[in-house]
């Protein structure tokens, strides 16, 4: 008994983890578990890394002018035109990002990055005493963006332009965007719902008609757009230039120009 007891016991430490990690494969299991610990850390560091655009100035003129052209388009809808004021409002607070987006596509405004140098720990520590109203101007800087934010939007334009999108379709899935029945506080909830599905059914039924293949790429642009982050995208086009300004009161100045 006492002999078989021994060897069910040698046998579950054999099978354990740990016996593995102990045995004559413990190098081998080391060097996996420190190339894990090595892409956590890669990982790690890449999401801490922040970048700008290189030339600030120029993208920022060329996104502003992209969102009055996309303005201007969006006040021409009838059926936008007709909504209240404040849901007017409240529809471009929540849409103008992605729709930003969409027209840089549609417009071909590409952008340059250039990785933000950001103080050590070290130099934030020793540099603690320092009030933020004492700090010059220079020492003041765009933080940056994170890397991985930018590399989605710049992927996101790159897959947009190889889809080769038609006027037509640029129209509807503007429509889609701009009619968001999620948004809070609407007056007119079940119209703005009722509009986005008609500028989703006219999308996919004028996909169909050109290429049948088209319809879930589309789809799927349209859900990335719908999850596009607005504070990477002010960070990346506006805030360089705006610096603390208010976003929102930004883009709502483009709205009301004539």
């Amino acid at each position: 008994m006492s002999c078989c007891g021994r060897r069910d016991g040698e046998d579950a430490a054999q099978s354990s983890i740990l016996f593995s990690i102990l045995n004559s494969g413990a190098p081998c299991a080391r060097r996996r578990l420190q190339t894990a610990a090595a892409h956590r850390l890669c990982s790690c560091a890449s999401k801490g890394r922040l970048v700008a655009i290189r030339a600030p100035r120029l993208v920022f003129k060329a996104a502003c002018e992209v969102l009055v052209k996309t303005f201007r388009f969006v006040k021409n809808v009838p059926c936008f035109r007709g909504l209240p004021t404040e849901d007017q409002l409240r529809l471009v607070r929540k849409s103008w990002a992605p729709l930003l987006v969409l027209g840089m596509v549609q417009d071909s405004v590409d952008f340059d990055t250039v990785e933000t140098q950001q103080p050590s720990l070290l130099h934030r520590i020793l540099t603690h005493s320092k009030e933020p109203q004492q700090r010059t101007a220079t020492e003041i800087q765009d933080p940056g963006v994170p890397v991985g934010d930018v590399e989605g939007i710049k992927m996101f334009l790159v897959k947009c332009r190889g889809l080769r999108i038609s006027v037509k379709e640029y129209a509807f899935l503007k429509g889609a965007i701009l009619f968001t029945p999620e948004v809070m506080e609407l007056e007119c909830r079940d119209y703005i719902r009722a509009l986005q599905r008609e500028a989703e059914r006219a999308l996919y039924e004028h996909v169909r008609t050109v290429h049948r293949g088209r319809v879930s790429r589309l789809r799927a642009l349209l859900d990335r757009l719908r999850s596009m982050d607005p504070q990477a995208v002010a960070g990346l086009f506006f805030r360089p230039v705006t610096g603390t300004s208010s976003i929102d009161e930004h883009v709502l100045s483009l709205f009301y120009e004539r």
